[in-house]
């Protein structure tokens, strides 16, 4: 089944910790057209099954609505990441991690670690992003690509503090996981509206497929990849820090004057 295909096609393994990104409004297509099954709710149980009790499972539930409108309710806030993040909101055994903007549907044995953090940065070293990086957690991109699934990018702009993005703070109520309505401060990477930024990522997605750090799989004609995350630190740092972000953005304004003086006296 389309399943077994995807556990085994992506080398899903006992114990491995995966982030998963998802468009899977093409896995269901293919399946209405080919009558053939494809349940969500089958999927996550499938990946739950495949990395076994000492994996993690990360399913981004990304939400705008405390930025935007003030207001965020931990239990009842939906993601815009996809349908498998909300669906893992609802799914037994999964709890979400605290940040109001960039939480995780999460599952497995660091669920209680990562659901513990209480970043105020987005892309906090102390965030599920810097987990990400020290434990080497592949991502999975699941009928997307670089383009549309890799956030990871901003955390490694916010390390190397890029000249196109600065520290801005939200505040707003925060409805806790027991109901309590606080007020609340968080931090987030937002980008300089003067620079006009058009994201790359699948300039930086094609290095580290020929670098060996990830790899591109099609599975029933449906487009999917994988990359290390902290293996792939070190490469996106380097196109930051020594390539001006060529394999990352564009940029409507001279990328000379943008980086002019960047990494100076750091």
């Amino acid at each position: 089944m389309i399943y077994d295909e995807i556990v085994g096609q992506l080398g899903i393994r006992s114990g491995e910790k995966l982030w998963i990104s998802s468009d899977i409004t093409k896995y269901v297509l293919w399946s209405r057209k080919n009558k053939e099954e494809f349940s969500p709710a089958r999927l996550i149980e499938v990946l739950r099954e495949s990395v076994g009790s000492e994996g993690t499972l990360l399913f981004p539930v990304f939400s705008f609505e405390f930025s935007n409108h003030g207001r965020y309710d931990y239990k009842n806030t939906k993601g815009t990441s996809g349908h498998l993040g909300n669906l893992a909101l609802s799914t037994e055994g999964f709890r979400r991690t605290s940040h109001p903007m960039h939480s995780f549907a999460v599952w497995g044995r660091d669920r209680d670690l990562l659901c513990a953090m209480e970043n105020l940065h987005s892309f906090g070293e102390d965030s599920p992003f810097g987990y990400c990086r020290t434990e080497n957690v592949r991502q999975l991109m699941l009928g997307t690509d670089h383009k549309h699934a890799m956030t990871y990018v901003h955390y490694v702009e916010t390390v190397c503090r890029v000249p196109y993005r600065f520290a801005k703070t939200f505040r707003g109520i925060y409805v806790t996981e027991d109901g309590k309505e606080e007020e609340r401060e968080y931090l987030y990477a937002a980008r300089r509206l003067d620079v006009g930024t058009k994201e790359c990522f699948n300039r930086m997605g094609d290095i580290l497929e020929q670098a060996g750090i990830g790899y591109a799989k099609e599975i029933r004609g449906i487009e999917n990849h994988s990359v290390l995350l902290g293996s792939s630190h070190e490469p996106m740092c380097d196109d930051i820090l020594h390539n001006m972000c060529r394999n990352l953005y564009d940029f409507e304004v001279s990328r000379e004057e943008l980086f002019k003086g960047y990494g100076e006296g750091s």
